[in-house]
């Protein structure tokens, strides 16, 4: 009977080492248990990272304009060096199942020749929601995107986002997306 409550108490450990948000303590609330860490990791995961999945299409296809089916229709790509891109994008976008207009543009500069690439990206943008609320947002340096062993999105992120959230009577908020990794490691800092 002490084995069974042993293993059981060792497999619980286990699983809740392996938990997204569950893999540290102390330091600063996790993204997975904030509204707002969970919005950034949209702009992060969404949004950065979608438009870096239609970038390495665009690139493959030798386009300058997202023209298929996506969730950045019409957004620009333009090439300025051999591994260096400027995107723009002006539109409706989701989180959440939740569309409101959203604007970037965005430098992402190609760190290797793999077939799905690692990046650095800078990223300036604004979305305007409902009833007054509307965000600016913005990485604090580059962002770094890197796709260890795999090629299907990108596992590893370093680098800093910042936010600002305004109503109509102005500001409300700052935040602070600190990426250290795994996206489980990220730290959000809100009261800025």
């Amino acid at each position: 009977m002490k084995r069974i409550l042993y293993l059981f108490a060792a497999a619980v450990l286990a699983l809740s080492a392996c938990t997204k948000g569950a893999d540290m303590v102390g330091g600063h609330d996790s993204v997975y248990y904030t509204s707002g860490g969970r919005y950034m990791m949209h702009i992060a995961d969404d949004l950065i990272a979608g438009a870096l999945e239609n970038l390495e299409i665009a690139c493959e296809m030798d386009r300058t304009e997202v023209t298929w089916a996506s969730r950045f229709p019409g957004m620009k790509i333009e090439k300025a060096d051999e591994n260096l891109w400027h995107l723009s994008f002006e539109g409706l976008f989701a989180f959440d199942n939740q569309s409101y207009q959203t604007e970037f543009t965005m430098t992402a500069a190609r760190l290797n020749e793999n077939k799905h690439a690692d990046w650095d990206v800078t990223l300036i943008g604004s979305r305007t929601e409902r009833e007054g609320y509307r965000c600016t947002f913005e990485s604090l340096g580059a962002i770094t995107y890197q796709a260890l062993d795999t090629n299907n999105g990108w596992n590893l992120l370093y680098g800093r986002l910042s936010m600002l959230v305004f109503d109509k009577d102005g500001k409300k908020d700052g935040c602070l997306l600190q990426l250290d990794g795994a996206p489980s490691q990220a730290q959000f800092v809100r009261g800025l």
